[in-house]
């Protein structure tokens, strides 16, 4: 069975078009989250420009935390990247002060982010504009040498069935060398723990053609290996919103976030370098899908990487092949 086939009574949002029962949902109709660091405008400064840019009401959070809502992207966040620097509701006047403080001294070193609530696809477009008009304003991007700014990409999927979720990781980890080859994501960023690699065994585990798992099996390998956030795909709050209690019991506490996308985290935040966009990393997200809808192409690369994982095995290493040719 092929796998769009798999899929006609979901909307895995597969490359251009996604399904939802019997009804195509068109490329322009899904959803994506941003989530993008910059440096150059404290919170407030670049929550005021957006306010002033496109309309809507500030509401401040704490002293590094803003909330906008009604602009023309809908409701976005901005704030210093950082959990240490933000208070609870709850929290103390003491707390508040401290962490006000915190943000203040490291507000230079820690990026500011934006964060969208989910937008549909047609609107990339708009918020690479607002971020070339947030550069004009003094926002820096990760070329510049003190920084080390990410764009997360929380890609919406409502399916729940654990074979589309498969394949699109199976296309990711073929995928992901080229990908970081193309991006290559900012020296200090591969060097901090935020983008880990999945590791090397869990890699061949996911890899292997025959790794059928059921939804249970999946989610408890995926939390095994990937107790964190920190990957360059993180799964764990798409796996969470199909089975939050199944994600609790497997890490040994609740996720720290339950959403349905998969939380794409590998790419650059280079505002204002030449050639950058976001629409240029959605492509490449698109690439993964379109790698994932292809059963035949797909079946073909995991084939080829487990000849290549078994070569070594059948050819021994170069010092065994010269022993055998000289008859040691």
């Amino acid at each position: 069975m092929k796998f769009a086939e798999l899929n006609k009574t979901e909307r895995p949002g597969l490359s251009g078009a996604a399904q939802s029962g019997s009804q195509i949902t068109p490329e322009c109709a899904r959803r994506v989250g941003v989530e993008i660091e910059f440096g150059g405008l404290t919170a407030l400064q670049a929550a005021e420009f957006i306010r002033a840019d496109l309309g809507g009401s500030i509401e401040k959070k704490d002293s590094h935390r803003y909330r906008l809502t009604g602009t023309e992207l809908g409701d976005l966040t901005v704030e210093l990247d950082s959990k240490y620097v933000h208070s609870e509701d709850d929290a103390s006047d003491l707390e508040r002060k401290v962490r006000s403080l915190a943000g203040d001294m490291t507000g230079s070193i820690v990026p500011t982010e934006l964060v969208t609530d989910p937008l549909p696809v047609s609107r990339i477009a708009d918020i690479d504009a607002l971020l070339d008009r947030l550069v004009a304003a003094g926002a820096l991007g990760t070329q510049h040498l003190h920084l080390a700014c990410g764009l997360h990409l929380n890609v919406e999927w409502t399916g729940r069935e654990v074979l589309p979720i498969l394949r699109i990781l199976q296309a990711y980890l073929i995928s992901a060398p080229d990908l970081r080859r193309e991006i290559a994501p900012d020296r200090v960023r591969t060097l901090l723990p935020f983008i880990g690699r999945f590791p090397q065994d869990y890699e061949a585990r996911i890899l292997d053609p025959d790794y059928q798992p059921d939804f249970a099996r999946f989610a408890a390998d995926y939390c095994r290996a990937n107790p964190s956030k920190n990957r360059e795909l993180d799964l764990l709050p798409l796996l969470a919103s199909i089975d939050e209690g199944a994600v609790a019991d497997a890490l040994g506490h609740p996720p720290e976030a339950v959403r349905p996308a998969f939380h794409y985290r590998l790419p650059n935040a280079s505002l204002g370098a030449r050639n950058w966009s976001i629409e240029k990393e959605w492509d490449r997200w698109l690439s993964v899908e379109a790698l994932a809808a292809d059963e035949d192409r797909l079946a073909a690369a995991l084939s080829a990487r487990q000849e290549r994982q078994r070569a070594p095995e059948s050819g021994g290493t170069l010092t065994q092949i010269l022993n055998r040719v000289i008859g040691k």
